[in-house]
């Protein structure tokens, strides 16, 4: 199989084998060997021009020439020393077949060299049966094998060397790049975690907000024919309402335009002036409120805040105007609990399922670690959410 290679690296190979093949021409030449050794000569070359591109065909084609070699009686030459890069790149640039039988060559042609050099004298076939056995002949080929394996096996163990390290290499740079991947996900996910958030905070201003104008201005509407006096009480709380609107959605557009800031963290106190801006709008809340400190995180801290406006929000457009919604706040050590319930209006239904309130609360409350749950039992609607404490796994999942 052809390996791809880039152009510059071919050209560099053929001029390698081009410039071997000339270098060695006149001295073969002017040997012994005289047409067959010029044609393993130029074979070999061949062989070096493609050792890279095709490790296997360039093997292949150097075990032929040998074999021509030692059939035609060719003594050694110089351009056997092709075979060691030969072998170099049988186990730099093969796959695991090759690089096997660049070891398996080296192993094997070594032997078959050494008898060649040892025993065989121009014919292979003319040497003395007797004298096959002669102690100097054991000595020599003894000598001829641990070198070629020495010199074989360097050039073969040197490629492998070779392809661990290119491999470690591009194991390195594949690790780089999938790190450098990773991160631009991650970087995705939390530009798009923060664009919920933004989302979420945005639907809870606006739809609070909008909630308690529309209440005020509706109510103060109604009753300015017989009490002047409240006309100015909603106006004032809409005023006020609308700027503390208009001040937390300032604060989210900086968000969107400098990716930094959060707005700023409710307190119990808020909480209370949120059941006192309901209140406002007409709508009658009992609360029980637990006083006992509980340590939350600043992530908690807002889902409690913002569930308990999303529920309050919700009561006041879509529940029973003439009853009660009921808001009790109870804690533990190991979090706190929030359940606001109120009646249910038969011309304005609430769904569990619709508008993204409360898909909006059940998400806040997962991402601190909670859970909340939302739903009615054709009468009522209770919204029930439990945040954990700092120092509490419970409800973690």
């Amino acid at each position: 199989m052809l390996r791809k290679r880039s152009i510059s690296r071919q050209v560099l190979d053929a001029t390698y084998a081009v410039v071997f093949v000339l270098l060695l021409l006149p001295s073969t030449l002017n040997g012994v060997a005289g047409t067959a050794g010029v044609g393993v000569l130029v074979g070999f070359g061949i062989a070096l021009a493609f050792r890279r591109r095709s490790p296997r065909w360039s093997l292949a084609l150097a075990w032929v020439l040998a074999v021509v070699q030692m059939v035609g009686g060719v003594l050694p030459l110089s351009a056997d020393t092709a075979i060691f890069a030969i072998l170099y790149c049988s186990a730099a640039y093969g796959d695991n077949l090759v690089r096997r039988l660049g070891l398996v060559s080296a192993v094997v042609g070594g032997v078959i060299a050494a008898l060649y050099l040892a025993y065989v004298d121009g014919d292979p076939f003319s040497a003395p049966r007797e004298e096959v056995i002669r102690e100097p002949r054991l000595v020599q080929f003894a000598f001829l094998l641990a070198g070629l394996w020495a010199m074989l096996g360097l050039s073969w163990a040197l490629g492998r060397l070779a392809y661990a390290r290119r491999t470690a290499i591009e194991s390195a740079h594949a690790r780089e790049l999938a790190e450098v991947h990773q991160a631009r996900a991650e970087h995705e996910v939390a530009i798009e975690q923060e664009r919920n958030r933004i989302a979420r905070d945005m639907h809870d201003i606006v739809a609070h907000s909008l909630a308690v104008v529309i209440a005020q201005a509706d109510g103060a509407r109604y009753v300015r024919t017989v009490d002047p006096a409240a006309v100015d009480t909603a106006l004032t709380t809409i005023s006020g309402t609308a700027r503390d609107a208009l001040s937390d959605v300032r604060v989210l557009l900086g968000q969107l335009r400098h990716s930094q800031g959060d707005l700023p963290n409710p307190t119990p106190g808020d909480l209370e002036r949120l059941l006192d801006q309901m209140r406002a709008t007409g709508l009658t809340i009992d609360s029980s409120v637990d006083t006992t400190e509980v340590p939350l995180g600043a992530g908690a801290h807002l889902a409690l805040y913002r569930i308990a406006q999303e529920s309050l929000t919700n009561a006041l457009r879509h529940g029973d105007p003439h009853k009660p919604v009921t808001v009790a706040i109870e804690s533990d050590s190991a979090g706190i609990e929030l359940t606001v319930r109120n009646s249910m209006s038969s011309t304005r239904p609430m769904s569990e399922s619709g508008g993204h309130g409360v898909a909006g609360m059940k998400e806040r409350a997962g991402l601190s670690g909670g859970t909340c749950t939302a739903s009615g039992d054709g009468s009522t609607w209770t919204v029930t959410a439990w945040l954990p404490a700092a120092t509490s796994t419970k409800g973690i999942g």
